[in-house]
């Protein structure tokens, strides 16, 4: 079978779109409970390990984004830490605690949390952590994925079975949406699918707050005017976030 470059983004970009589409009424949810959240002065929390790392990473701190997300990351739960290790890692319960606990949440605080399979003892565990310490929570997980296999956790629970809301990456099981083989697949789907849900959720929340007088879009520091705009929003963001301090 022979395999050029757009047969990736001829699978991708229709399927990206459908998850948009799909997840319509979720996001609305979403959007409207994290403006509430905001103007409280809450934050919104994201995790992620292994690849899923790459979720809250691009959702922290940059230009067009929101100034009231903080990162849940840790260096040992990153693709760079080296796949024996991260493997290991995330399906121990537990070892989201400490990160969890060093932004100090706050209860009724929104947290995020992507996992493609949504099995693992890590990701399952923080979600109820979180949950008992008053935390909203929402898996950012596939559950065509997550339905066809067993969990991790002591629990048996899934990820979507144990958040408030799932948005749902979609897709299938493995990721990989391109067809080589029989048996082989290529092209994995679930950092855009998450990236392209985060942000269109960003994008709205943080545009009904601006119409409201909050400010809370930085700015690209390479323009005349994004640092100093920035330093001003990062005054009232270094509240909760402690990578601002």
């Amino acid at each position: 079978m022979s395999t050029s470059v757009t047969q990736y983004s001829e699978a991708a970009l229709p399927h990206l779109k459908s998850i948009v589409d799909a997840n319509h009424d979720v996001m609305e949810r979403i959007v409207t409970r994290l403006c509430a959240d905001v103007k409280s002065g809450k934050s919104l929390l994201i995790f992620g390990s292994g690849h899923a790392a790459l979720f809250p990473m691009e959702m922290y701190h940059r230009a067009g984004g929101a100034s009231f997300v903080i990162p849940l990351v840790a260096d040992y739960l990153l693709p760079t830490a080296g796949p024996p290790v991260v493997r290991v890692l995330e399906r121990t319960p537990g070892v989201a605690t400490t990160v969890l606990n060093r932004v100090e949440p706050m209860p009724g605080e929104m947290l995020w949390i992507a996992s493609q399979s949504g099995i693992n003892g890590a990701v399952v565990d923080l979600a109820l952590q979180a949950k008992e310490r008053g935390l909203y929570t929402v898996a950012f997980t596939s559950k065509a994925h997550s339905s066809s296999v067993k969990s991790r956790h002591p629990s048996g629970k899934r990820l979507f079975e144990v958040c408030d809301e799932t948005v749902d990456l979609g897709g299938r099981t493995g990721d990989a949406l391109v067809k080589l083989s029989d048996d082989m697949w290529a092209g994995p789907v679930s950092t855009l699918g998450s990236t392209i849900l985060g942000h269109s959720i960003l994008v709205a929340a943080t545009g009904r707050l601006e119409a409201q007088g909050v400010r809370c879009v930085y700015t690209s520091v390479n323009t005349p005017e994004g640092e100093a705009r920035n330093k001003d929003i990062e005054k009232e963001a270094m509240k909760r976030d402690i990578l601002l301090r």
